[in-house]
């Protein structure tokens, strides 16, 4: 739809929000690097294999995080878990699609709440739109908890990771559209 961009969509490449932020990104002709770990399941057509050294990385970054939330790693996941890691470490901010829950700490629910947590614990720009609240929400690290937004956020940073949940409703896939159409359309169409 447009010429490309010089901002960078950080992903995991996983069915649900992930795919619906690199095709909406791609709409916007932001290149996405979809990061993975010794899967065959990994589809996307922007694939970036990590090595052993990051892998290994972001199994310290997982456990790190789990200071904070208190929660049994499943060790089938951890591949996917520790691949989060480079989106993050990629990234300036982080936009999620999930939902915000309180389980020791608020937190975000399943495997995006550890992305989340590893953000928290660099200091990333962090927006979480719940798709059960249908609205999104910023990190404070003031008050260490999500506060409402009035109004969608805006991609700002070159380089940003997308982080999601695998079933994501059409308020969730609205929610990025949004995200994209706030963030672009004003300034490039």
């Amino acid at each position: 739809m447009t010429k490309n961009t010089p901002f960078r969509c950080h992903s995991g490449g996983a069915v649900g929000a992930d795919i619906h932020f690199e095709y909406f990104g791609a709409l916007y002709g932001v290149k996405t690097l979809a990061y993975s770990y010794q899967t065959p399941y990994h589809k996307s057509i922007n694939k970036v294999e990590i090595s052993e050294a990051d892998f290994q990385d972001g199994i310290q970054k997982i456990a790190l995080a789990n200071q904070s939330l208190k929660r049994k790693v499943n060790v089938k996941h951890l591949n996917l878990l520790a691949r989060n890691w480079q989106q993050i470490k990629n990234a300036d901010q982080v936009f999620a699609i999930s939902k915000i829950i309180f389980k020791n700490i608020e937190c975000v629910s399943g495997g995006t709440g550890w992305a989340i947590q590893i953000a928290i614990d660099h200091h990333k720009e962090i927006f979480v739109f719940d798709q059960v609240q249908n609205a999104w929400f910023e990190w404070s690290y003031l008050n260490s908890k999500f506060c409402i937004l009035e109004s969608c956020p805006t991609i700002t940073s070159l380089n940003f990771a997308d982080i999601g949940i695998r079933k994501i409703t059409l308020n969730g896939i609205n929610a990025i559209e949004d995200l994209y159409i706030n963030s672009f359309n004003k300034a490039q169409l």
